[in-house]
């Protein structure tokens, strides 16, 4: 498949924002395009090509929803809320569920589920790309989420078209993928978001957060509109942000705002005592998928 074929299904929904004199992080992974012709038929592509990575046969082409969960600063809590949100899809949904991370040291996502996949996301992108079959890809968890996230290690670059790929396989394989894309210091995240369908931008309710969370938010074009929301986690070991200044950020983003309440650690704690403290905000975050 050629770089152009891939770029046509990076995005097929969102509106792009205004332009920037300023270097930003584009949320687009390529320009929309301007001629008057037909786009290409990006359904009949997929119908006719192999699914290597994730798909299975007999599902068809429709997409799932892409989540993209953004920690607008370190400590954000990116992880927790990304493996909480896929947690309570796939203990509601009959059709299968996907939580990824894109690799790296911090492992968050694997130790939360309690399962470990034979490789990451970038590094399946890269057997891809050098014309390797990965197998099976994710683990399974007991309450049946699919796992696409491996423990700490140090993981080398990855093809833009391989990354793709993989996740354009998740979305036909799955009701719902939701990816931890960190802080977006790593290229495979910022891949990742350039492709997703929704974004969850994540900081705690703190007043550095906020000062944090402005400096990040501001860097970022254009707006999804309609299909982002910033999500404000409360860390009591901080002082509290004052509500006008999280609502600020959210009207910034002409986003929705999820307040969170203070979450117990995933690694001592029960997971479904955490789905309880957060059920109210995870029903507003699923909400936002089905639009």
């Amino acid at each position: 498949m050629s770089r152009p074929q891939l770029a046509s299904a990076a995005r097929e929904d969102g509106a792009t924002g205004p332009a920037s004199c300023t270097p930003r992080l584009a949320l687009l992974a390529e320009e929309p395009p301007t001629s008057a012709a037909a786009p290409p038929d990006r359904d009949a592509e997929i119908a006719q090509a192999p699914r290597p990575v994730v798909a299975e046969r007999g599902l068809g082409v429709r997409r799932g929803p892409l989540l993209a969960v953004c920690g607008c600063c370190g400590g954000a809590g990116a992880s927790t809320l990304a493996y909480l949100v896929a947690l309570a899809a796939a203990r509601k949904r009959s059709e299968p569920v996907l939580v990824a991370d894109t690799g790296g040291t911090g492992g968050g996502l694997a130790y939360f589920a309690g399962v470990v996949a034979p490789q990451s996301l970038a590094e399946i992108a890269e057997s891809l790309a050098a014309g390797l079959a990965p197998g099976r890809p994710f683990a399974t968890a007991s309450d049946g989420l699919r796992v696409l996230a491996t423990g700490p290690r140090f993981a080398a670059g990855c093809t833009r078209e391989g990354v793709e790929v993989v996740l354009d396989d998740a979305r036909v394989a799955h009701s719902l993928t939701v990816v931890d894309c960190g802080t977006l210091t790593r290229e495979a995240d910022q891949i990742a978001l350039a492709n997703a369908s929704h974004i969850a931008w994540v900081l705690p309710a703190t007043r550095s957060g906020v000062r944090r969370a402005s400096r990040t938010l501001d860097a970022i074009n254009p707006q999804m509109y309609g299909r982002e929301v910033v999500v404000a986690r409360r860390d009591e070991r901080e002082a509290k942000a004052a509500l006008a200044d999280l609502k600020q950020i959210a009207s910034a983003r002409h986003a929705p705002l999820i307040l969170v309440p203070n979450l117990p650690d995933l690694g001592t704690a029960n997971a479904t005592d955490a789905l309880e403290t957060a059920q109210v905000s995870l029903q507003a975050i699923h909400g936002l998928l089905e639009r």
